[in-house]
Order: C-alpha cells, then structure tokens, then sequence
C-alpha cells in the first residue's frame, strides 16, 4: 500500500487510502513513470549516440606543435585559467595550419599537442562520446522518473483528501439520520 496520509485518529479499516481509488491512481501513475521514463531514457540515448557517432565521423585527432609558450593566467581571487595555445598542424595530409587552440596543460614552444579538427582542419571540439550519451540518458530518465513520482505522490493525496472529504460528509449525513434515535430523542 502506498504511504497513508490520512489521520491517525480514524481506524484502518476507515482509511480512504485503504480503499481503491487512490491507491488505483498512484498506481497507474507510478507504471506510467516507469514507461514513460524507460522511453525519455531510451530516445535520449539514442540521439545522443547517434549525434556521438556523427560527431565522430567528421572529427579527427592530429598532432600539432605549441609555437609559443603558454602557461596559466592568474587572475583576481586567485582564480586561474588556460588561455589558448598557439599551434601548427596539418589535416588534411600536405596542408598546414595555424591558430589558437585550447590546451590542457601549460605548454612551451615546440611541445608536441592534440587537436582535434574538423573535415577541413578547423580547430573543433572533441567529439561526445557514447559513454556521456549513457550518462545523458541516465540523468533524464531518473530525473523524468522523479518527476512523475512527484505528480503520483500529489495525486495520490489529492484523491485521498476529496475521497476524505465526501466520506466524512457521508458519514455526517447519516449521523444526522441516526443520531436522534441512537440517543432517544427521536418519537
């Protein structure tokens, strides 16, 4: 049974979440988050793999030489950052570029650096990997999932809280009907 929200005070057995409306409605809740998340998980993969693998159809990783020395930039608070390096390369075979790239590390002329490039030798960014479209796929399927046991948690206090709501209207209206002669006051 799903947490009861219902006050202590009124016997189990009197519980609107011991009866099946508000159970049946979390319930198909909480299936659909599990469908419905598998399904944002699985599209989410798939064309975050897909983009991966396009990616790396039209990226590649040359070697390419630090020309100038570049070493990290301190800056106010102690904060620090890498400016780009500049490098030569050559992609595609027999043609040589030149330009700025981001680097890692601190560099000095000449060190031997990786860049990665794209069809016509234009500085890139490194391709996405499958394993970031797993994590990617990981992170919106439990998030999706969350979300829609959220929603089933509040539709399963609001149902019980209107299922509450008229019971004990019931019960008042036949309170109403049977007091009178429970306490003998009815001819």
């Amino acid at each position: 049974m799903l947490l009861c929200t219902c006050p202590a005070v009124l016997p189990a057995r009197c519980r609107p979440c011991a009866h099946t409306l508000p159970r049946l409605a979390a319930s198909v809740l909480m299936v659909l988050a599990v469908v419905v998340s598998s399904y944002v998980g699985f599209a989410v993969h798939r064309a975050e793999r897909a983009q991966a693998l396009a990616e790396r159809g039209h990226r590649h990783l040359v070697a390419g030489t630090a020309l100038a020395a570049s070493g990290p930039v301190f800056h106010e608070h102690g904060m620090r950052s890498l400016p780009p390096a500049s490098a030569g390369w050559e992609y595609p075979r027999g043609r040589r570029h030149t330009g700025r790239v981001p680097v890692g590390r601190p560099v000095e002329a000449g060190d031997p650096i990786r860049i990665w490039v794209d069809d016509r030798g234009v500085p890139a960014p490194e391709p996405r990997s499958t394993a970031g479209a797993r994590g990617a796929a990981l992170v919106l399927g439990v998030t999706s999932f969350l979300l829609w046991s959220a929603l089933a948690w509040g539709v399963h206090r609001a149902v019980a809280a209107l299922a509450l709501r008229g019971r004990l209207r019931s019960w008042e209206r036949e309170w109403e009907r049977v007091e009178p002669v429970w306490s003998g006051r009815a001819p």
